[in-house]
C-alpha cells in the first residue's frame, strides 16, 4: 500500500512569513532644522532667513507644524533671491512631522541638488522615501549618505540594506549586507544579522546564510532558539543536506525528549527520505507527547498497515471513521483486518460503513473479500456489478467474475465473463487461455 506523505511534510518553511520584514520600522531619528543649523553654524545663512528659521523653529516646537510650513512658504514666495536650501529642510522637516511624506520628499530633493555633501538632508530624504514606500529610493539615499559623511556610520549602511530588502532588491540588499559586516564586524546587532538571512534566502543564496543561522542558534536561547533551529532544518531539507538535517533532528531529541516539536519533525524528514520505519517510531512517541491530529493519526495507522502490525491499524481506522467517512480510511480498515487473516470482520466492516457502495475500488475489494472466504457465487455478482462501472480496473473485475463463477461451477456465466474481459488489452490472454480451458472441461 502506498502512504499518503502530502499531509504531513516538514512544515517550519511558514515560520519564516512570520518575521514581520514587510512592516520592519527602521528606527532612525528625523535630524531637525536646529541641528542642521548647527551643523552649518560657518556658513553665512543671510539675516532674514536664520530669524524665518528660527521662528519656524519655534513654531516646530509648539507642534504647529502648519504655521510653520505657511511661514517659510509665505518667505520663499517673497523672497527676491533663490531659496535658501536650509528653507527647503525645514520645510521638508515639517512635511515628515505631518506624515506628507511626498511633499516633505520633494523638499529634500531640492535641498540636496544644491548642497549634495549635506548628510542630514540625504538622510532626511531617505527617511521621506522610506515613509512613503519608496522603499529602493531610500536605500540609496541612505547609501549615498553613508558615502557622503566623514564619519562612517553603521546604522546609515544597514538602513541601505534593509530598504533594499523592503523593496524586494535581494540582490542590492545582500550586497549592503556584506559591506555593512565586512566594514563595521564589531558594531553590528544581532538583529541585522536575522535580516541577512532572510535577504539570502530571499535572494536564493540559502548556502550562505548556513553558518549564519548557526551563529544565531548560539546567540538565542529559548523560543527564538527554538525558531532558528527549526529554520536550520528547513534549510538543510530545502538543500537537500538529508543528512544533515537528520544528524540535527536526531540531536534534538536526544537533548529535549520530552520536546514534541522534535519528535515531529523527526518523522517527516525520515519520511521524506523514504524511510517509513523510522517515520512510525518517531511519530510513535510524537503521539505519547501530544494527541494527534485526525491526519497524524492515519498517517501513523498507514505506516503501522505497511510495517505488517495491522493490530495497531485497525482500531485507529475504526476510531477515525466513526468521526467521519472516508472512503480511503475504511479500505484501509479492511485491508488491515485481512492482513490479520480475518476476512470475515474485513468483510463486516465494509459493508457496515460502506452504505452506498458507489466506489468502485470498494466494491472491487469487496468481491475480493468473498471470494477469500470462498463465497463465489457472491464473489461472482459482486465483481460483476464492480465492471459495470467504467474504471481501469473493469477488465480485471470481468476476469475474477469469470473465475468465481467458474468455481462456483456456473460455466456459463464464467464463459460470458471471460469474453467481456477479453475485450481488455491487459487481460485479453488470460482470458482466452480460461475459455480455451473452459472448452476443454465442457
Amino acid at each position: 500500500m502506498k502512504v499518503e506523505r502530502r499531509k504531513w511534510k516538514v512544515a517550519v518553511c511558514h515560520r519564516l512569513g512570520c518575521w514581520p520584514f514587510w512592516q520592519m520600522v527602521l528606527c532612525f531619528l528625523l535630524v531637525t532644522a536646529g541641528n542642521a543649523l548647527a551643523q552649518s553654524a560657518d556658513e553665512q545663512i543671510p539675516a532674514d532667513a536664520r530669524a524665518v528659521l528660527a521662528e519656524a523653529g519655534r513654531l516646530m516646537d509648539q507642534k504647529e507644524f502648519a504655521r510653520a510650513i505657511a511661514r517659510l512658504n509665505d518667505f520663499q514666495a517673497k523672497s527676491k533671491e533663490e531659496c535658501h536650501p536650509m528653507i527647503d529642510f525645514a520645510l521638508g522637516n515639517c512635511y515628515l512631522l505631518q506624515e506628507n511624506n511626498d511633499a516633505a520628499r520633494q523638499a529634500f530633493v531640492r535641498v540636496v541638488a544644491l548642497r549634495p555633501e549635506m548628510t542630514s538632508a540625504r538622510l532626511n530624504l531617505a527617511k521621506a522615501c522610506y515613509d512613503g514606500g519608496r522603499y529602493a529610493d531610500a536605500g540609496k539615499h541612505f547609501a549615498e549618505a553613508y558615502d557622503r559623511a566623514a564619519e562612517k556610520t553603521a546604522e546609515h549602511l544597514y538602513y541601505s540594506a534593509a530598504a533594499l530588502l523592503m523593496a524586494q532588491q535581494y540582490g542590492p540588499a545582500i550586497a549592503a549586507f556584506d559591506r555593512l559586516f565586512q566594514a563595521h564586524a564589531n558594531e553590528t546587532q544581532p538583529k541585522w544579522k536575522e535580516h541577512w538571512v532572510h535577504a539570502l534566502l530571499a535572494g536564493g543564496q540559502n548556502r550562505r546564510a548556513l553558518p549564519i543561522i548557526q551563529a544565531l542558534i548560539a546567540q538565542h536561547t529559548g523560543d527564538e532558539r527554538v525558531r532558528w533551529q527549526e529554520i536550520l532544518i528547513h534549510q538543510y531539507m530545502e538543500l537537500k543536506m538529508y543528512a544533515e538535517a537528520g544528524a540535527c533532528v536526531t540531536g534534538l531529541t536526544r537533548q529535549n525528549p520530552e520536546t514534541a516539536r522534535w519528535w515531529k519533525l523527526r518523522g517527516q524528514i525520515a519520511l521524506a527520505g523514504g524511510d517509513d520505519d523510522g517515520a512510525l517510531a518517531a511519530l510513535t512517541i510524537y503521539g505519547y507527547l501530544t494527541p494527534l491530529s485526525a491526519d497524524e493519526q492515519k498517517l501513523w495507522a498507514d505506516l503501522s498497515l505497511q510495517a505488517d502490525i495491522p493490530c495497531q491499524a485497525a482500531p485507529v481506522y475504526e476510531a477515525l471513521l466513526k468521526e467521519k467517512p472516508d472512503r480511503q480510511v475504511l479500505k484501509h480498515l479492511a485491508l488491515a483486518y485481512q492482513k490479520m487473516g480475518d476476512g470475515q470482520a474485513a468483510l463486516a466492516h465494509l459493508e457496515r460503513f460502506d452504505t452506498d457502495g458507489q466506489d468502485p475500488e470498494l466494491r472491487m475489494l469487496h468481491a475480493d473479500l468473498l471470494y477469500g472466504l470462498k463465497r463465489f457465487a457472491d464473489a461472482a455478482a459482486a465483481y460483476r456489478r464492480a465492471a459495470q462501472e467504467k474504471h481501469t480496473r473493469s477488465g480485471q473485475a470481468w476476469l475474477m467474475a469469470g473465475y468465481a463463477a467458474w468455481q462456483a461451477e456456473d460455466l456459463a456465466t464464467s464463459r460470458q465473463a471471460f469474453g467481456r474481459a477479453a475485450a481488455f488489452d491487459a487481460q485479453r490472454k488470460t482470458a482466452l487461455a480460461a475459455m480455451r480451458q473452459l472448452e476443454k472441461i465442457n
